[in-house]
């Protein structure tokens, strides 16, 4: 008997343990998946699921020592098989619930997001820029900007976020990548190169609007994160010399300054409805390089 009423015989889950630790292993799994279709040979396998033979012999192995396959020689070849075919029906189902798993954290991520979006907008100060290439925006009051860059910058205790603002955003909605190039550790200086996102006819390099040393960076920033969730996008997060915020300007400043630019006037908005950047220059990025 493996249940006695509601309670499993301990040996059972001993034993479920044992065989759930022997399979925890990616290319375990990967081994019983290709073995679905029936036995094939240890060569077979190990092109199967892109390891070297040695490697998929020694966890073959472990599979056969824990009675999970059978294997058979034919010369100097090994074949292997599954010995209990509800093996691969149990990983199926596995898999099936870490989908699920998966898909309610994205739909918990998602309204989340929405959340915090709508609180920022209910609770959050704001500066207004209007008429912006024919659009009105809204932008944070909790952090400082990069007049020339279009970056945001936001304070995290000691160390602070960077991230691509809104109206720097406005001419990039054609990106179709974004590489952050800094790593932990890097010591950044003012203007030095932090990312690029390359669009279909030129290459932007975005430039540090601030020095000092990386303690993160975001290797999941993606243009598309970027341009549908900008002031949650960060780029790097950096420990600031002294004196960063000399050069930046509050969100209030910064919108009142894009405001009275080229780029909030009507011919602007034409312009950029026509799918041209500025009725007069390239970019609004004065800080990038094209090529």
């Amino acid at each position: 008997m493996t249940e006695k009423g509601n309670r499993i015989d301990p040996k059972i889950l001993e034993m479920h343990a044992k065989v759930c630790r022997t399979m925890a292993h990616p290319l375990r799994l990967a081994l019983l998946n290709a073995l679905r279709g029936g036995e094939r040979s240890v060569g077979d396998l190990a092109e199967a699921v892109g390891a070297k033979q040695p490697r998929v012999s020694q966890h073959l192995g472990t599979l056969r020592d824990q009675g999970l396959l059978r294997h058979r020689r034919n010369g100097s070849e090994v074949y292997y098989s599954i010995a209990y075919p509800k093996m691969v029906q149990a990983c199926d189902l596995l898999r099936e619930v870490l989908f699920e798993h998966l898909r309610a954290q994205e739909q918990l991520l998602a309204s989340n997001q929405d959340q915090n979006r709508n609180q920022r907008r209910e609770g959050a100060d704001m500066a207004q820029l209007r008429g912006f290439l024919g659009k009105d925006l809204d932008l944070p009051e909790d952090r400082l900007y990069d007049g020339a860059r279009h970056y945001w910058l936001k304070t995290e205790g000691a160390r602070v976020a960077v991230g691509i603002s809104g109206p720097g955003l406005a001419l990039t909605v054609a990106l179709i990548d974004l590489e952050v190039f800094s790593e932990a550790g890097d010591e950044l200086v003012l203007d030095q190169e932090i990312a690029f996102a390359t669009t279909k006819k030129n290459m932007k390099y975005f430039l540090s609007p601030v020095a000092g040393r990386v303690v993160e960076t975001n290797g999941g920033a993606t243009a598309e994160s970027v341009n549908a969730t900008p002031y949650e996008t960060w780029l790097v997060k950096v420990e600031p010399e002294a004196g960063w915020q000399n050069r930046l300007l509050e969100a209030h400043v910064y919108a009142r300054k894009l405001q009275g630019g080229e780029h909030a006037t009507p011919e602007a908005a034409e312009a950029a409805k026509a799918g041209k950047s500025s009725p007069t220059c390239k970019s609004i990025y004065s800080g990038i390089k094209e090529g």
